[in-house]
């Protein structure tokens, strides 16, 4: 009897362990698809660097034509290849426009800045970092 009423605590808790991991997957942020032919090219100043809740950095890149949101990579893989942005850094970014939640965001493909050109993406848009960060 002590047996069967072990089995069943123990159930119990895979069943509760196991909704909440579906439920946790259920909420993080949709994965967002990389589409080359909405690829655009951005060049401006680095206006703000900041790192997203989902631990993606973002820069905000200011130029005549206004801002845009860039998404450029996990903050981890940028760390990784000590790969640093700071607002005033002139950049040029490619990538392909997306909208999220009504946002505009370009999920940067290459940034160049002072010559170097940063690869996040391939050339079909597979992001770099797959497999790369544990």
């Amino acid at each position: 009897m002590l047996r069967l009423a072990s089995f069943k605590l123990a159930s119990a808790v895979a069943l509760i362990v196991l909704f909440a991991f579906a439920m946790a997957s259920a909420q993080s942020a949709p994965t967002l698809k990389y589409l080359t032919s909405s690829e655009v090219k951005v060049k401006g100043t680095v206006e703000e660097v900041r790192t997203a809740t989902d631990n993606t950095v973002h820069i905000t890149v200011k130029n005549d034509k206004g801002s845009v949101d860039v998404l450029v990579a996990p903050e981890k893989f940028l760390k990784e290849m000590e790969i640093i942005f700071a607002k005033g850094d002139a950049v040029e970014v490619t990538g392909s426009q997306v909208t999220v939640d009504g946002a505009a965001v370009l999920l940067a493909r290459e940034v160049g800045r002072n010559g170097d050109v940063m690869m996040m993406r391939d050339e079909h848009g597979k992001p770099v970092w797959v497999g790369w960060i544990k």
